[in-house]
């Protein structure tokens, strides 16, 4: 009987059958400024959009969903996490999972951040590996954190402006 009981013991505490932890969505990377940095740049954001921008109508506040804090202005390369504090989200944290359509480097030379569209210039685009014809999905599998969402900034060469800007 003890011997019975022991082994049941020892059986039944194995972890075996927990569910596994879940693990944290978000997503990761760097970006790469490889011209010198326009006088006129008072600040640097990176931005992601949930649908495609197809018209300035896309450009609003209800589609961004990632807005970071300053990306510090002049700096060669610029590692971001969206586990770090942003302005939208607010709280640091997971990301939520799920597709989304448009992730920029985005430039304003107002002297007070604005969400105007046309007070944003977007000097950097996220694109898919080997495809630099249109903006890369970032897709965020469920309790996945999706890393190396690289971007290049080139101030001489920008990308092709979503409609709506200057």
């Amino acid at each position: 009987m003890f011997f019975f009981s022991s082994s049941f013991y020892f059986v039944s505490c194995d972890h075996g059958i927990e569910p596994e932890p879940l693990g944290t969505s978000g997503f990761s990377g760097t970006v790469h400024f490889v011209t010198e940095w326009p006088d006129s740049v008072k600040r640097s954001f990176l931005v992601v959009f949930k649908d495609p921008l197809l018209s300035d109508s896309n450009f609003v506040i209800t589609n961004l969903r990632y807005l970071s804090r300053e990306i510090p202005l002049g700096v060669q390369s610029h590692d971001f996490s969206s586990l770090d504090s942003a302005y939208i989200p607010q709280t640091p944290g997971p990301f939520p999972s799920g597709t989304y359509s448009y992730v920029a480097v985005v430039q304003q030379s107002t002297e007070l951040l604005s969400l105007d569209r046309r007070d944003w210039f977007v000097s950097g685009i996220y694109y898919t590996f080997g495809d630099t014809t249109k903006p890369g999905t970032l897709v965020i599998p469920n309790s996945t954190f999706v890393e190396n969402i690289n971007i290049w900034v080139d101030f001489n060469n920008p990308p092709p402006q979503p409609l709506g800007g200057n």
